[in-house]
């Protein structure tokens, strides 16, 4: 089970959320960079990294504080945000981006995520299922679609993914542990691998998603937790790769 700590910039600042909701904001930090930095000497191999700027409005400035973090920490980074065009895959995969996060994109034109897939490597590409009640959200998750997430889940493994993010919305920032049952029902649901997102409160959180990796659950993403100091990350990665 990987550990991937979370930075998602607003403003140029590096907050949280709770449940996607933007007046719940919290800053924690007025450097990304420097929180990048730390995650990476805590012994984080990859880091989370979301332009909610980006989600919310669909374009954004934050771009020059990710090109830096890019440039200046040796990590691979996976980033989502409003990512919605084959020029902005291929401009941050230029720029050193490890995996690109589709999210609305998907929804809206999921042709253009088989033409990722095609042109970039299926390794490039990572699809963000968002979800209320199993119902897909998007626009930084202040859309809800009609679609269920299994169903858009099977579309997408027919056109080439094979790595989902997969959040429950009412679980993000809330730390009060992952949506277990239904990372377990989407995940036995498809063939692809699954990255878990939302709800980690602390260091047991993350091993009770052992239980999962059978099902192809094999990364989790944790962002207020470290923050809050209620998971100690260099602890969390040593126990995980079963250093003492």
């Amino acid at each position: 089970m990987q550990l991937i700590p979370a930075i998602d910039i607003k403003d140029g600042q590096c907050v949280r959320l709770k449940q996607g909701k933007s007046e719940s904001q919290t800053v924690y930090d007025t450097s990304p960079v420097l929180v990048a930095k730390k995650f990476y000497e805590a012994g984080a191999t990859k880091i989370h990294i979301v332009d909610l700027d980006g989600a919310f409005e669909g374009q954004s400035n934050n771009g020059t504080i990710i090109s830096e973090i890019l440039s200046e920490i040796p990590v691979e980074i996976e980033l989502g945000g409003g990512i919605r065009t084959l020029a902005n895959i291929e401009s941050w995969l230029q720029q050193g981006v490890h995996q690109v996060i589709l999210g609305t994109v998907a929804v809206q034109s999921p042709e253009l995520v088989k033409e990722a897939i095609q042109q970039f490597s299926v390794n490039r590409i990572i699809v963000g299922i968002d979800t209320h009640n199993g119902l897909v959200a998007t626009h930084g998750w202040q859309q809800s679609s009609d679609l269920q997430d299994i169903e858009f889940a099977k579309t997408m493994t027919e056109i080439g993914v094979r790595r989902f993010i997969y959040t429950a919305i009412h679980t993000d920032g809330m730390m009060t542990g992952p949506a277990i049952p239904e990372l377990k029902r989407f995940s036995s649901a498809t063939s692809a691998k699954v990255t878990a997102s939302g709800g980690v409160g602390n260091l047991e959180d993350v091993t009770a998603l052992k239980s999962l990796e059978k099902y192809g659950v094999d990364s989790v993403i944790a962002g207020r937790a470290i923050y809050e100091g209620t998971l100690d990350l260099e602890k969390a990665v040593s126990a995980l790769n079963g250093v003492n």
